[in-house]
């Protein structure tokens, strides 16, 4: 790919991260799948960027940009997509300070056991989370998010933190009258919340169990790649580059070749979204989050802290490191990539599973 090839300007925006200038001029095309592989290499070596890495990206832009966003699909094919989709109420809209979230619930009367919060990663929706609902439901009480700007929650009203999630966290078990301490399962974005909420909300916390978490920052800095996939989230979201390119960043190349159901909810999710709403939150939780791991020793509760082997956005020693701090922490490492609950969703369920297994029965 020759830089010349494209003509293109980026400048940092005060909403998304990065806007395009008004001069965008695509001279040769560049092929999909080396756009696609730019998104996901810039999505996992966000500190090691240089002038001629950042214009090769900028050329994929470019080609992204020139072939514009895919339409959604019409509603009856949404319909049509969704008829495979995890058996769970239709969603309530719950009002808290991050937006109107979409929230399913078993109901109280569903099941004698645990009380099971679940929210997923950034660039997906609860869909993420078929195998373990499939599995507990009838079992355990689940209480199913939808973060804002994704899926079927409305956007944030504004830049949030993750206390901000946790809060939210806290009115949606006050609008379902949960007063019982629930089991915190989070993806990612979804891990960092739940973190958030056992430290502010101790005495509701019977056990967290973190996927595939973030827990630091980089020292120096958001980098290139981070900007660019909350750019990418607000203005290439459905587009094919994009998402490929995200899939390859998130997923093992075992479960892209498999595709199924689970890469069709992904994609789908991401074909529409609303732009502004999405690339809020993946701003929110990429570029403005604070870290969690100097504050993971205040985390009592028993803990599940998933990591991936083959993740190549957040190395394994530096979560196994923060990890050691959990005063009852268990680390477990899985043969998978960022999104360990779609890469071996039947293992990481059953992992999960023998984990609750380990706490204390309710009232002792």
């Amino acid at each position: 790919m020759n830089v010349n090839d494209v003509h293109f300007g980026l400048i940092l925006g005060p909403d998304d991260g990065w806007e395009p200038l008004m001069h965008t001029e695509v001279v040769k095309s560049v092929r999909e799948n080396a756009a696609a592989h730019l998104v996901a290499q810039y999505t996992m070596q966000a500190n090691r960027r240089g002038a001629l890495a950042a214009l090769a990206v900028a050329a994929a832009v470019g080609a992204c940009a020139a072939s514009g966003p895919e339409p959604a699909a019409p509603a009856s094919q949404a319909q049509e997509a969704r008829k495979g989709a995890p058996m769970l109420p239709a969603p309530t809209v719950v009002p808290t300070r991050v937006g109107k979230l979409a929230v399913r619930d078993t109901g109280p009367d569903a099941t004698s056991g645990e009380v099971i919060v679940l929210w997923p990663s950034i660039l997906s929706d609860h869909r993420i989370y078929r195998t373990p609902i499939e599995a507990w439901r009838g079992r355990h009480r689940l209480i199913v998010v939808d973060g804002p700007g994704h899926g079927d929650s409305g956007p944030a009203p504004g830049s949030f933190t993750m206390a901000d999630c946790a809060q939210a966290v806290v009115e949606v078990l006050d609008a379902l009258g949960v007063a019982r301490p629930v089991i915190l399962v989070g993806t990612s974005w979804g891990g960092l919340v739940a973190g958030e909420f056992a430290l502010v909300q101790p005495q509701r916390t019977r056990a967290v169990v973190m996927l595939n978490t973030p827990v630091h920052t980089a020292p120096g800095g958001p980098g290139f790649g981070d900007r660019f996939v909350a750019w990418g989230a607000r203005w290439i979201h459905a587009t094919g580059l994009y998402r490929d390119g995200v899939v390859r960043a998130f997923f093992l190349a075992t479960t892209r070749k498999r595709g199924g159901p689970l890469m069709e909810d992904f994609h789908q999710h991401l074909q529409q979204a609303d732009g502004p709403a999405l690339a809020r939150s993946v701003r929110s939780v990429l570029i403005e989050r604070e870290p969690l791991a100097p504050r993971m020793a205040g985390i009592a509760a028993p803990t599940l802290f998933v990591a991936g082997r083959q993740d190549g956005m957040y190395p394994l020693e530096g979560l196994r490191s923060a990890a050691a701090a959990l005063p009852q922490g268990r680390f477990e490492v899985l043969n998978t990539a960022h999104i360990s609950v779609v890469d071996a969703p039947e293992q990481t369920t059953a992992l999960i599973d023998s984990f609750l297994r380990t706490l204390a029965p309710i009232g002792r």
